[in-house]
């Protein structure tokens, strides 16, 4: 297994095409936003090479018997997933930012889909995808899931579409491979992975077999390229000031386009069978929807810690500990609502297993509102300082350096760095780069797609039996 460092090197041996600004990024580690992206995903590395954290991020391979990395593995039982969840917020609460590595995730929907293709079939997905499997669990290589496509007009068919590159398609067979055309966008971690998964994003119809498309690419492909996403206040990452909030880490998002890549038969996992479509995408949400929540709860942690010091700050520690109480409140409910989905594991044919259908789409519900509440609860704490705090380079000015030091000084014995470092901390969460709510909203999926599953997964009727047997209703 690798170390963070021989990490870092072998995504820049890959020299992944990423333009920003209009601009193409030639050194990924010296970009502020790419480079704060590696450091946080390093930071998984080198988390597993920890002895104290290792029994939870490494685990025994089911297809060599090795030690592996838990974002490689296929799960196999109820601590398995609950692992996942646990690993998600540690991850969180050392980084304070999503990383991206959700393809662990979608490793686990591809394992489960290609094995249930193949008994219909009789194609040879499974046995392609294992192979890819055991390379990325040998190599401990990155991967990352393209899932969303643009869509542009939502009211339409991906077969519908004026442009038909709205959605990933194959727009040529040959008998080594395929060629795709199409993008997808809001990709996380895109830019630091080894190898780029792709697969429908949406169930799909019997004519829509060209966009039936599951397949991996390694990072640097030709015609493979990133536009990487802009975020709020930007422009402090590539600076070396603390105003940036988050001075270790950072959370990115790129467009991934593919301009007609080839994909060698041994890397495709599906071409056409329009009938998984929707299987796919629904066991990678199953699963991603509770992992998504044991990220927000240690991303919770580290806000409540934040807020907690600049309530100690303005000398209000006391005066808010219901508040920061209720921070805490809702961190726990996320994680607990994910360990729960997770302790009741439903089977595949596979041997993989996922998250309680119900109970993980009620975890993905939570997660839609309860983040919000938490930055609710800190902007309150914080105050108008999060929204109008002069910048470092005032504080270490000569000429209002002083003046900002004497009027932004808080409670006596805490200098005024550390007040306002901690403001900045708070405001990249709740309103900058490292924004909760960006993470929530429609991660896994949108808030509607869950409610409706809640709503057909309810057993409604079940329920109405159970109070006609106690008010005596036949």
């Amino acid at each position: 297994m690798m170390t963070g460092q021989e990490y870092r090197q072998s995504i820049l041996e890959l020299k992944p095409k990423a333009f920003m600004f209009g601009r193409e990024i030639t050194d990924l580690s010296a970009n502020g936003f790419t480079g704060a992206n590696l450091n946080g995903v390093a930071e998984t590395y080198d988390m597993a090479q920890d002895k104290d954290l290792a029994p939870l991020f490494v685990t025994k391979s089911t297809l060599s018997g090795r030690e592996i990395s838990r974002y490689t593995h296929i799960n196999t039982s109820a601590e398995d997933l609950m692992a996942r969840i646990k690993v998600a917020r540690r991850v969180c609460q050392r980084t304070g930012v999503c990383l991206g590595r959700c393809g662990a995730d979608s490793l686990n929907a591809l394992w489960a889909t290609t094995y249930e293709l193949d008994q219909k079939h009789g194609t040879r997905y499974h046995e392609r995808f294992k192979a890819f499997l055991r390379r990325v669990q040998d190599e401990d290589l990155v991967t990352t899931l393209a899932l969303t496509d643009p869509k542009g007009d939502r009211s339409l068919r991906p077969s519908q579409q004026p442009d038909k590159d709205m959605y990933v398609r194959i727009v040529e067979r040959r008998p080594d491979g395929i060629v795709v055309r199409g993008a997808k966008a809001m990709i996380a971690g895109a830019t630091a992975a080894h190898e780029i998964l792709v697969h429908p994003g949406t169930g799909l119809g019997p004519e829509e077999a060209d966009y039936a498309v599951a397949f991996a690419v390694p990072n640097g492909t030709p015609g493979l390229y990133h536009v990487v996403d802009r975020q709020s206040a930007d422009e402090r990452k590539n600076t070396d000031s603390w105003d940036k909030g988050n001075v270790r880490y950072g959370s990115l998002e790129a467009l991934i386009v593919f301009e007609d890549v080839f994909v060698p038969n041994e890397r495709v996992f599906m071409a056409g069978e329009t009938e998984f479509a929707g299987e796919v995408v629904n066991r990678f949400a199953l699963l991603h929807r509770v992992v998504l929540a044991g990220c927000l709860a240690g991303c919770a942690d580290v806000l409540a810690g934040a807020t907690a010091i600049v309530a100690e700050a303005n000398g209000l520690g006391k005066q808010m500990r219901d508040k920061l109480a209720e921070m805490t409140y809702y961190g726990e409910a996320l994680y607990a609502g994910a360990l729960g989905a997770c302790s009741q594991p439903a089977a595949t044919a596979s041997g993989a297993v996922f998250p309680d259908p119900l109970l993980a789409n009620v975890s993905k519900w939570h997660v839609t509102w309860m983040p919000h509440e938490i930055q609710k609860a800190a902007e309150e704490v914080v105050g108008g300082s999060l929204a109008c705090m002069p910048s470092q380079a005032d504080l270490e000015s000569e000429a209002v350096g002083p003046v900002v030091r004497k009027y932004l000084q808080g409670a006596a014995g805490v200098p005024v760095e550390t007040r306002m470092r901690a403001i900045r901390l708070v405001e990249n969460m709740v309103a900058g780069p490292g924004r909760l709510g960006s993470l929530c909203m429609h991660g896994a999926g949108s808030p509607a797609a869950a409610k409706i599953m809640v709503r057909a997964l309810s057993g409604l009727e079940n329920k109405k039996a159970l109070a006609k047997h106690l008010a005596g209703l036949s």
